[in-house]
């Protein structure tokens, strides 16, 4: 298998995404997660890009191991269709802060995370990774953040649209949700990390950082010279697609899909296979060339695909007289109706539930 810091991991084919998913061994996963040299999947951007979900992940690890076994990787699966079932039923009600008020109020980000010069060896090297990749260990885009809105007091909105930029899997709930978590506003808490958790899950021995002090010193934080100065991160990015306003309104089938829609199979016999870039939304959540490059390398195996980029209102008229299949997605509910409902490996809890713990309860049992 191929290394996960390359981009050449990410830009495979089917058979080499079919070979990973057989490979993942949930009983390393469990025990290994959480260091940066675990056994993770790494498959966490073709979930986002609907390349594959969450249920054809469940199903090839449970095809070949008991489900107990298996818990800790349904749980964390479950993580995922959590953040989506918050987004779903709170809608853009998730880019605000969502449960707590921030206490940071920068809203620009430590230069030297962006430059790559914390000082803190495993730190600057996974950023620097994110940016030449687009791939950061889950564990070390926990400290990145807590560093970045908890030690540096940086505001979590610019924070993840600038991670949501470079990361393959920059997905808008899980991605929003988790820095809000980090940030306390989606949860009970700030997460702290000083520099021992992050030598022992990253199995470094590094001292004198400015992380190199017990988790009393945070309860009296004042901000680090090394976060001290801050800036703004370019988040420029290129759409250089067929302009909606150019074509000729569609009378026949459309399988509309978006950029997180990249299943190659989904209606196969629709006469127009469209891939809609919502210049709307790109604006507010720009992707790097590397993301589109992703995106534009798998979506290259849907026959007949069609990049086109425009409003939502422009899209409408297009469309007027069209047959469009659109599968359910929460950020592109407004483009049209839907026609079917996305695949969930949980169904939505019957009971209400406002926090993780409570979802869980209800879903484990349903998969």
């Amino acid at each position: 298998m191929k290394d996960p810091k390359s981009t050449s991991f990410f830009h495979c084919g089917y058979d080499d995404l079919q070979s990973r998913l057989a490979c993942i061994n949930p009983h390393d996963y469990d025990k290994t997660r959480n260091f940066l040299d675990g056994a993770v999947t790494w498959l966490s951007p073709f979930i986002t890009h609907g390349i594959i979900n969450t249920r054809d992940v469940a199903n090839a690890v449970l095809s070949r191991h008991a489900k107990p076994k298996c818990e800790k990787l349904l749980f964390e699966l479950a993580w995922r269709e959590y953040f989506h079932r918050i987004w779903q039923n709170n809608r853009d009600a998730i880019f605000s802060d969502l449960k707590n008020p921030s206490v940071s109020t920068r809203m620009q980000l430590p230069s030297s995370l962006l430059n790559c010069q914390t000082g803190i060896n495993v730190i600057d090297e996974s950023l620097q990774q994110l940016q030449q990749i687009g791939s950061m260990h889950n564990h070390a885009r926990m400290w990145v953040a807590s560093i970045c809105c908890n030690m540096g007091n940086t505001h979590w909105l610019p924070a993840a649209k600038w991670m949501h930029y470079h990361l393959l899997d920059g997905d808008l709930a899980s991605n929003t949700l988790s820095w809000q978590w980090i940030a306390g506003t989606f949860s009970n808490k700030r997460y702290f990390a000083n520099q021992d958790n992050i030598n022992k899950f990253s199995k470094s021995s590094q001292h004198g950082t400015f992380l190199d002090v017990p988790y009393e010193a945070f309860e009296n934080w004042q901000i680090p010279g090394v976060l001290a100065e801050t800036d703004s991160p370019d988040l420029q990015q290129t759409l250089p697609f067929e302009a909606l306003k150019n074509i000729e309104p569609i009378s026949e089938s459309v399988a509309l899909r978006s950029v997180w829609h990249l299943q190659k199979e989904w209606q196969p016999t629709a006469t127009h296979q469209w891939i809609f870039v919502d210049t709307e939304q790109q604006a507010q959540w720009p992707m790097s060339y590397k993301r589109w490059s992703f995106i534009k390398h798998w979506a290259s195996f849907i026959p007949g695909v069609r990049f086109v980029k425009g409003t939502s209102q422009e899209l409408a008229k297009k469309l007027g007289a069209a047959d469009v299949l659109r599968q359910e997605y929460t950020g592109c509910n407004h483009w049209s109706p839907q026609t079917e409902e996305r695949q969930w490996l949980y169904p939505d809890p019957p009971k209400p539930y406002n926090s993780f713990s409570k979802f869980w309860k209800q879903v484990k049992n349903d998969d």
